[in-house]
């Protein structure tokens, strides 16, 4: 009996420190342009620190490269990507006690201009501390290995049947490039698989979506429910969400709420959905309804808001980054593919873009180092976001009505630098259209830090 209180005590400890996220898929059909967006908020909490960093293409001539916590065979050269996530800090993670490679991305696009995020899952399925390979691992492989959303699905398919997924066991995994999209729903060693329609907007917070209908999944998924009992024939049409998610973490408000607001949202604007929409949604705590819920002193993680009996919103004191990726599938690939990106919480940070073939971005976004004293620009945005989140409903309103007219000014911006770089695709200068568009994303990574120096400078 004492050694199970214990095991309960240490789960729900390790619970509240995995703070979820919420993510956004629309299918081609309903944008104005014909893209997929793929809309994030990146809900880390406070604890772990965040950073925006470029890696390069390289190769390595080993046969094989150990990741935590299994040796993979070496796949040779890999594809250069952008990466948002945490810093090097050790004991921030709710296992690890000290840093280990492949460990610390979150989400990123890559020059192929896919796009990867990840949420938080609840399942039934035992979790295997340091057995398989870690989340963190199979994110980072996916940007390195991976041209199209299909081809992250199988790599992330066969990494999860062949090694299992360790220390935690339940994620979703979703992925978007400019011709198509997908989200995985995985436990330690099960998955199922569904692509994106044209004419469908896919939410997912954190409870398991992917029902009786999915497009590919784990060979032996149904039979596994039945070996483990959670399932049987006589009792319907197998419905991977209901037999595989824990049903202590699904149909709670804390999920669905969010589900059904992004519905509000977006439902009046089917066709013509464009990302500042996905921003507005991002950014949302339930404004101009009833239900508005302000900036709260604590973090409202699962756990917590069962315990207050508190709303969740969308944008939260959770949000370490987020983003907005416009995947075109009409455009050069030096820019279909456009990620609008922001730290700490989208209410107060302007979005600005990073493009597939960028190779460097302004030196304070990418710091490594958790230290609150160093030139940081995370922490430039973290502390504006815990300056405004305690200031009056006037003074948050007018940031983030600041905000948003930069955030649209640079989209405006946008348009007139594309057109350039276009030119320079045209005419056979692939490279001067690269340079163009990294320059455009420091010049407003700049403004966007800029703001929020002086916005923070004001209200402190």
């Amino acid at each position: 009996m004492y050694k199970n209180i214990i095991k309960l005590i240490v789960f729900y400890s390790c619970v509240t420190l995995l703070h979820p996220c919420t993510t956004i898929l629309v299918g081609k059909a309903l944008t104005a342009d014909g893209s997929i967006i793929h809309a994030h908020n990146e809900d880390m909490g406070n604890l772990t620190v965040g950073r925006l960093w470029r890696v390069n293409n390289f190769s390595s001539e080993s046969d094989s490269i150990w990741i935590p916590y299994v040796s993979i065979p070496n796949t040779g050269e890999k594809l250069a990507y952008w990466a948002s996530g945490n810093t090097k800090q050790i004991s921030k993670d709710e296992l690890n006690q000290t840093m280990l490679p492949y460990d610390n991305i979150l989400f990123g696009m890559n020059e192929a201009g896919l796009t990867m995020s990840c949420n938080w899952m609840y399942s039934k399925e035992e979790n295997l501390e340091k057995v398989g390979i870690r989340r963190y691992a199979i994110r980072q492989l996916i940007l390195e290995q991976s041209a199209t959303a299909l081809e992250a699905v199988n790599l992330l398919s066969s990494l999860i049947d062949t090694y299992g997924q360790a220390d935690w066991s339940g994620l979703t995994y979703v992925l978007a490039d400019p011709n198509e999209a997908w989200i995985v729903e995985t436990t330690t060693h099960n998955w199922a698989a569904k692509k994106l329609k044209d004419n469908e907007i896919i939410t997912v917070a954190n409870q398991f979506t992917i029902g009786e209908k999915y497009d590919m999944s784990s060979k032996n998924l149904i039979q596994n429910a039945i070996d483990k009992g959670w399932y049987n024939s006589k009792d319907g049409p197998f419905n991977f969400k209901m037999v595989f998610g824990n049903p202590d973490f699904m149909n709670e408000s804390y999920d669905s709420e969010r589900e059904v607001r992004v519905e509000q949202l977006l439902g009046n604007k089917f066709g013509e959905i464009k990302p500042e929409d996905l921003m507005t949604v991002l950014r949302d705590r339930y404004h101009n309804s009833n239900g508005y819920t302000p900036p709260t002193s604590f973090e409202p993680d699962r756990i917590t808001c069962r315990a207050k009996g508190a709303k969740r919103p969308i944008c939260t004191n959770l949000c370490q980054s987020s983003f907005v990726a416009h995947l075109r599938p009409n455009l050069p690939k030096e820019f279909g593919s456009v990620l609008w990106y922001t730290m700490a919480t989208p209410a107060y940070g302007p979005y600005f873009p990073l493009y597939p073939f960028g190779s460097k971005i302004v030196k304070s976004f990418t710091v490594d180092d958790p230290d609150e004293n160093k030139p940081s620009a995370w922490w430039i945005y973290r502390h504006l976001q815990q300056k405004a989140d305690i200031s009056n409903a006037e003074t948050i309103k007018s940031i983030r009505n600041q905000t948003e007219l930069e955030t649209k000014a640079f989209i405006s911006e946008q348009e007139l630098w594309e057109k350039k770089a276009q030119k320079y695709v045209k005419n056979g200068n692939s490279l001067q259209a690269k340079k163009l568009l990294n320059t455009f994303s420091n010049r407003l990574a700049r403004k966007s830090l800029h703001q929020c120096k002086i916005i923070l400078k004001r209200i402190k």
